[in-house]
């Protein structure tokens, strides 16, 4: 059992890095400075309203901070819809990765 608490307190500190990273990318890469980022704001649409450059920018931030680069293929808005929901494609990937 203390096995499984380490691994999820691990997975959790994983993710957190993850989603500082992304708000990091997006209030000074992307000039969002001093905005507040909930997991629910958009990135495409309404909320920030990324265009397709701002995403690759956010894309390849996450790249070089974790050294994984993330399929195009796996890019949509699907798993860029919110910033929430980036943060936690992101991590999957990661995981996935064994980052």
């Amino acid at each position: 059992m203390p096995r499984r608490r380490y691994h999820s307190a691990l997975v959790t500190t994983q993710r957190e890095q993850v989603a500082t990273a992304v708000r990091e990318i997006l209030q000074v890469d992307l000039k969002f400075t001093g905005m507040d980022l909930p997991d629910d704001l958009p990135l495409i649409g309404g909320g920030l309203a990324l265009d397709s450059l701002d995403l690759l920018m956010l894309v390849t931030g996450i790249e070089k901070r974790f050294g994984h680069k993330i399929a195009p293929k796996k890019l949509g808005k699907e798993t860029m819809s919110s910033v929430g929901v980036f943060i936690t494609f992101a991590h999957a990937e990661l995981l996935a990765a064994g980052k």
